[in-house]
C-alpha cells in the first residue's frame, strides 16, 4: 500500500546504524501511524529480524528506529488535517514524546527541544512552526524521491464513496461502432460470467431438490423463470460490446413481456406463487426498461435512463435470508439464488443506462476500494476495463473536523495503470493514476486520508473517544 509522503523529516532514521535504517525504510513505507504505535504498545518487535543478520538486536535502538519512523510519518501530515482539537493535540503530544526519546533529553520543556533541532532536524522544527493558513496558501508540495521509496504520496483509506465512467482508452485507438454505442466497459467479463453461472447451477440444484420429483410441472415452471434471465443476459450482454442484432433483440424482450407464467402448477400454494410474481415483477422491469434503451438508442449515443427503483422483492428478500439462515429450505435458497441472479442483471442494466445519471446522486456510488493517494485510487469492480484506459473519476469525500460528516464532490480524470483478477473477491482490482491533478484537489484529498490515519491512530489508543 503505501509510501512515504513529500517534505517530511528522515534525519532522524539517516541518524540510524545501517541495519535499522533499512527496517525504518521498510517500516515507513509500509505501515500507518496506528501500526507504528502499536509496535510500541505491545513491545512487538518482530520486524527487527532482520538485523539479527547483522548484529545483536538492541532494545533501546530498536524504540528510537520505531520513533524515528513516527517523525518521519507525523512531518508528512499537513497542517490543514480534517481532524478535531483533541486529535490535533494527541498529534504534538506523540511527535514531542518521540523527540524526547531520540534527542536522548529529560528535559521535556519545549523550546529547549526546538534548541536541539534547530542545527541537525530543521524539517521538523519547520514542520513544528508551520502555520496551516500558510501551508493553504502554498502553490505547490515539494515533493522529492526519497532512498528505498519511489511513491510519492503515503496510500491509506478515507470516507469516501465514488463512481466512474470510462471516456476511452489512452492508445488513441479508434472505437468500434457496432449496432448500438458501447462505453467500453466489460460488463460480462470472466469474473461475472463466473459468478452467473455458479448462480445458475445453485438454482438449478435448489429448485430440483425442492420440487422436480414431487411437482414436476412447477418445476418446469421455475425453470422457465430462469430462461427468461439467462435471455436477458444474452441481449444485456450484446448492449454492453455494441454487437447484437436490435431488432431479434426487440422482439425477444416483447416476447418475455407478453407471455407471462403460468402458476396454476403451484396448485394454489399462495405464498409461494406470490413471491414468484414478486420475482416476475422485477425482471419484467429490467426487461421493460432494456427495451427502452433499445429503442432510443443508436450507435453514437446511448439511451441515459433513470436508476430502477426497488420494488417489493427488494424490501422482502432480507427476511427469506434470515429465515433460511434459522430454517434452511431448498425452495427457499433457490428463491435467494434467483434473487441474486436477478440483482446482477439489475445492476449492469444500471450501469449501462444510467452511469451519468447516477453522478447527480452520491448515495448510487459505490465504497468498494483498497485505498487512495493524491496521486492515484485503487477499486474494486465486478465490471472490467483495460490497462490504459481514461476514466472520469466522481469522489465523495468527508472533510469534517467533527463527527459530523461534510463531504464535498471532487471530480478527476485518470488512467489505468493496473488491472488485476481477484477470484477470491469475484472482482477485479482497478488501480490508476491521476491525471493533471490540480493543486487543490491534491490538497483536498492529501488532507482528508491523512486526517483519517490521525483518527484512526487516536481512536486505537483512546478507543473510549
Amino acid at each position: 500500500m503505501p509510501g512515504t509522503h513529500s517534505d517530511n523529516d528522515h534525519s532522524f532514521i539517516e541518524a540510524l546504524p545501517f541495519a535499522y535504517k533499512k527496517v525504518a525504510y521498510q517500516m515507513i513505507r509500509s505501515n500507518t501511524l496506528a501500526t507504528m504505535l502499536r509496535y510500541l504498545k505491545e513491545q512487538d518487535f518482530s520486524g527487527f529480524k532482520e538485523v539479527e543478520k547483522y548484529e545483536t538486536v538492541e532494545i533501546k535502538t530498536v524504540q528510537k528506529t520505531i520513533y524515528a519512523c513516527i517523525v518521519a510519518k507525523i512531518t508528512s501530515f499537513s497542517k490543514s488535517l480534517c481532524v478535531n482539537h483533541n486529535q490535533l493535540q494527541f498529534l504534538d503530544e506523540t511527535l514531542f514524546e518521540a523527540l524526547k526519546v531520540l534527542l536522548d533529553t529529560r528535559n521535556s520543556d519545549r523550546p529547549f527541544l526546538h534548541t536541539l533541532l534547530r542545527t541537525h532536524h530543521a524539517k521538523t522544527l519547520r514542520w513544528i512552526e508551520r502555520d496551516a493558513a500558510t501551508e493553504a496558501k502554498s502553490s505547490a508540495l515539494e515533493i522529492r524521491l526519497r532512498r528505498h521509496n519511489n511513491r510519492r504520496y503515503f496510500r491509506y483509506h478515507s470516507s469516501l464513496s465514488y463512481h466512474f465512467v470510462r471516456l476511452g482508452s489512452h492508445e488513441m485507438v479508434d472505437e468500434v461502432i457496432g449496432d448500438i454505442y458501447s462505453s467500453g466497459i466489460q460488463h460480462f467479463n470472466k469474473v461475472m460470467n463466473k459468478k452467473l453461472d455458479s448462480i445458475a447451477d445453485y438454482y438449478t440444484k435448489n429448485i430440483g431438490l425442492a420440487l422436480q420429483k414431487s411437482h414436476a410441472q412447477a418445476h418446469q415452471l421455475f425453470m422457465q423463470v430462469l430462461e427468461k434471465l439467462e435471455s436477458l443476459r444474452e441481449i444485456l450482454n450484446g448492449i454492453s460490446l455494441g454487437q447484437l442484432n436490435i431488432g431479434s433483440a426487440v422482439r425477444s424482450l416483447q416476447e418475455n413481456m407478453r407471455s407471462p407464467l403460468d402458476y396454476a402448477s403451484l396448485d394454489g400454494n399462495i405464498r409461494t406463487e406470490q413471491i414468484l410474481k414478486d420475482f416476475a415483477d422485477k425482471l419484467n422491469q429490467i426487461n421493460s426498461n432494456t427495451l427502452t434503451l433499445l429503442e432510443k438508442s443508436t450507435p453514437h449515443k446511448l439511451y441515459s435512463g433513470p436508476v430502477l427503483g426497488k420494488l417489493k422483492i427488494d424490501y422482502d428478500i432480507k427476511g427469506y435470508i434470515e429465515k433460511n439462515k434459522k430454517t434452511a429450505s431448498s425452495l427457499l435458497q433457490a428463491f435467494i439464488d434467483l434473487y441474486h441472479y436477478t440483482l446482477l442483471m439489475e445492476k449492469v442494466y444500471n450501469n449501462i443506462s444510467s452511469s451519468h445519471y447516477v453522478i447527480i446522486f452520491p448515495e448510487y456510488w459505490s465504497k468498494d476500494f483498497k485505498d487512495i493517494s493524491p496521486g492515484g485510487f485503487a477499486f474494486y469492480s465486478e465490471f472490467l476495463v483495460n490497462k490504459n484506459d481514461i476514466l472520469e473519476l466522481y469522489f465523495n469525500i468527508d472533510f469534517s473536523k467533527t463527527e459530523q460528516p461534510e463531504y464535498e464532490v471532487i471530480k478527476q480524470k485518470a488512467k489505468v495503470v493496473r488491472v488485476e483478477e481477484h477470484a477470491e473477491m469475484e472482482k477485479y482490482l482497478i488501480a490508476c493514476e491521476f491525471i493533471m491533478c490540480p493543486q487543490k484537489t491534491i490538497s483536498l484529498i492529501s488532507n482528508a486520508i491523512q486526517g483519517q490515519e490521525v483518527k484512526d491512530a487516536f481512536h486505537a489508543l483512546n478507543p473510549s473517544n
